[in-house]
């Protein structure tokens, strides 16, 4: 029972510095490329609150990849590089980024973006409005930092408030449709394609 102990607390403290050894590396990475020219530069990290995890498909010996990205355009070229604590991943020049060109030419329209909650407005039997809001305990969002030379964007993409049609069988969520025809709805679907 000890030795299944002392192996446990080895491997998280292994785990541990490998990916302190990979925040390193993309701190690096990301402090180069924001003082290089650099046309842009997107960090991407996608988080699961209550126990969900990503898991690797390349790696069956790690529990859980939590991966995050650094995308850019130099000289118009598309690059990204992934960074997990499961392995190294070395920086690829991407052929077309739909996702990096989408982002480029609609910075305004994401600096004025949000995903909104889930909700419905009502009045009730004395006039007066009533508002229901629904939160849940187990969700993943995206959280996207965008570095242009005349911009910082810090936008989040909650993935609950965007897809969640109804708040029940006979309430709708007012803001669903708003959701789905946001700027930030397109890049984070688009964000999904390239960060495979």
């Amino acid at each position: 029972k000890m030795n299944k102990i002392l192996i446990i607390i080895i491997t998280l403290f292994t785990t541990n510095l490998y990916a302190q050894d990979q925040n390193t590396e993309y701190l690096e990475l990301k402090n180069n490329l924001l003082r290089s020219n650099n046309e842009l530069v997107i960090e991407l990290k996608t988080t699961c609150v209550e126990g969900e995890f990503i898991s690797s498909e390349d790696d069956n010996d790690c529990p859980y990849e939590s991966p995050f990205y650094l995308f850019w355009i130099k000289n118009g070229k598309y690059f990204k590089r992934k960074f997990s604590n499961c392995k190294i991943y070395l920086q690829s020049e991407i052929e077309n980024s739909e996702f990096l060109s989408t982002i480029k030419s609609n910075l305004k329209a994401i600096e004025n973006a949000e995903i909104l909650p889930v909700l419905h407005s009502s009045i009730n039997s004395n006039g007066e409005e009533e508002i229901i809001t629904v939160e849940i305990d187990h969700y993943c969002y995206s959280n996207f930092v965008i570095h242009s030379k005349e911009h910082l964007i810090v936008k989040t993409v909650n993935e609950f408030y965007l897809n969640e049609k109804m708040i029940d069988k006979n309430t709708p969520n007012d803001n669903y449709a708003t959701n789905q025809k946001s700027i930030l709805k397109r890049i984070f679907e688009l964000s999904q394609l390239e960060a495979n």
